[in-house]
């Protein structure tokens, strides 16, 4: 989401002053940006042992149900049919609760992931401000948004060094 607005702002920006050659353009690749900084690794790394931990508990969880399903349908024939269908509704109301818990691990961890990545651009945007105004550069873009660009104006290494070297 910001890294969308901060695209859009950027492509914005850079409509206005293309008519400007003076102007100076450079390009970043943003998604080498959070996955080769130490901050961004950690937080990746973090958020996958979460998605990781969480899927082991719910395959363990849907393991069991499988197990009361198939011990439902071994008994069919010898317990009652009312006995059957309450356990039947029994099953189907835990497979619910399954199903509603595992959504709301989703929408967490969802919710989980758009924090982090927004605390690290947050951390991030005045560290790229600064070596922009330090190297006079006037539009930052985005690689994705770019079609055919001079791999000089590509500073993305750069940036990774200093957010590296500025945030532990």
């Amino acid at each position: 989401m910001i890294r969308n607005l901060f695209t859009i702002i950027i492509v914005f920006l850079g409509l206005i002053t293309f008519s400007y050659s003076q102007d100076q353009i450079a390009y970043l690749e943003l998604d080498k940006v959070i996955n080769n900084t130490k901050a961004g690794k950690l937080i990746i790394n973090k958020l996958e042992k979460s998605k990781n931990e969480t899927l082991l508990r719910f395959k363990k969880k849907e393991d069991e149900l499988k197990k009361t399903e198939d011990e439902i349908k071994k008994q069919k024939n010898i317990i009652s049919e009312d006995q059957f269908k309450k356990k039947l509704v029994e099953f189907r109301n835990e497979v619910n609760n399954f199903r509603q818990n595992r959504q709301k691990a989703i929408d967490d961890f969802n919710q989980k992931r758009k924090v982090e990545f927004e605390e690290f651009f947050k951390k991030i945007t005045p560290i790229i401000e600064s070596y922009l105004v330090e190297k006079n550069i006037e539009i930052l873009l985005d690689k994705k948004n770019i079609f055919v660009a001079s791999k000089n104006k590509n500073i993305t290494q750069e940036i990774i060094k200093i957010i590296d070297s500025k945030i532990k």
